[in-house]
């Protein structure tokens, strides 16, 4: 289910996403303000270490080494962790970025030698599995983390969805258009939506590909239950950047634990 989407769409197919990562790119260094702020008022100053967990091409990661983190970005993605490592690059901070091909369900493995002083995952990419699998990323994360560190999650509002839901949506970026067909499933707060990529060709779009996601969608107090099965300790969530507290008119969440091992002061 889930994992076929996510190697279909993000490996398969990742040129087709890439677009609309690639058109985020700039609005990724205004997020990054933010989340610098944040990280300043929880004691992550910069020159700590991050990991950007589903770091895609690298948008933050790339902007928070700008501002002086030391940053490790993993994606499953081989495409998009090229692209990363091109960027850092392009704008200067390869010395202080380092991206590699992981699968964020294999993180702990991967990464057993390493430690962080905060653990970001971005613009909706936790959830593509069952619970029970986002509860063993979340543990493996907290074996990474330095005590007292920080796992910032920046994802869809639950709340937000239901209150304005639309069954149906269209974006177009560059060439691509892509028609969004929703379905919320209240049973079990599963996102069940296919994505239907057109292309242009002169006057007329022409079919590329179809995806069916499947994607988790919780709301704060499931969050709160699934982090602390995972062994984080809840700090305290955000309804955006200016770090204003959430609201059902919010549309992002961003949820803030923490390795209670050792608190920072």
């Amino acid at each position: 289910m889930a994992k076929e989407w996510v190697k279909d769409l993000f490996i398969e197919h990742a040129e087709l996403f890439q677009v609309f990562l690639e058109e985020r790119f700039a609005k990724a260094e205004e997020e990054v303000r933010g989340l610098a702020h944040l990280f300043a008022a929880h004691g992550v100053e910069p020159g700590a270490t991050v990991l950007d967990l589903n770091c895609g091409i690298g948008r933050h990661s790339i902007h928070l080494a700008k501002v002086g983190y030391r940053v490790v970005g993993v994606d499953l993605s081989p495409r998009y962790v090229a692209r990363a490592v091109e960027l850092a690059s392009e704008h200067g901070v390869q010395d202080r970025t380092e991206f590699l091909v992981l699968d964020a369900r294999e993180v702990g493995r991967g990464l057993s030698e390493r430690r962080f002083d905060a653990v970001i995952n971005m613009f909706t990419s936790f959830g593509y599995y069952d619970e029970a699998t986002d509860e063993a990323i979340l543990r493996q994360c907290l074996g990474l983390a330095n005590p007292g560190g920080l796992f910032v999650l920046e994802t869809s509002f639950r709340d937000w969805v239901v209150r304005h839901f639309q069954p149906s949506g269209v974006a177009r970026v560059r060439d691509l258009l892509v028609i969004e067909e929703r379905k919320l499933n209240l049973e079990n707060s599963r996102m069940e939506n296919v994505w239907t990529f057109f292309e242009r060709r002169g006057n007329k779009y022409a079919f590329k590909a179809e995806f069916s996601l499947n994607l988790r969608m919780y709301c704060l107090h499931e969050l709160i239950e699934l982090f602390a099965r995972a062994g984080w300790r809840y700090r305290t969530a955000y309804g955006n950047w200016e770090l204003k507290e959430p609201a059902i008119d919010a549309s992002r969440l961003i949820f803030v634990a923490q390795n209670a091992g050792q608190e920072r002061v």
